[in-house]
């Protein structure tokens, strides 16, 4: 799962070259992921097992929204 975020991450700075936005909603596809994988079903979501599944869902989605807003909210530099 960590190799799939990093890559990922790396994704979505290859396509900041293209547009910031772009990176940032690339981007925020990760959080988005991990809060959908922890709302399945086990055996899928037994990664976590010290916290609430609420918690960690309403913490990944409001990353997701909170980084999403922030790239739409920082004004283009060119």
């Amino acid at each position: 799962m960590l190799l799939g975020c990093l890559l990922w991450a790396g994704a979505a700075a290859a396509c900041t070259f293209i547009d910031f936005r772009l990176g940032a909603v690339v981007l925020a596809v990760v959080p988005a992921v991990l809060a959908v994988f922890r709302a399945m079903p086990p055996p899928r979501n037994e990664v976590w097992t010290n916290r609430s599944k609420a918690v960690d869902i309403t913490t990944c989605v409001l990353f997701a929204v909170l980084l999403i807003g922030l790239a739409f909210i920082v004004p283009q530099s060119r």
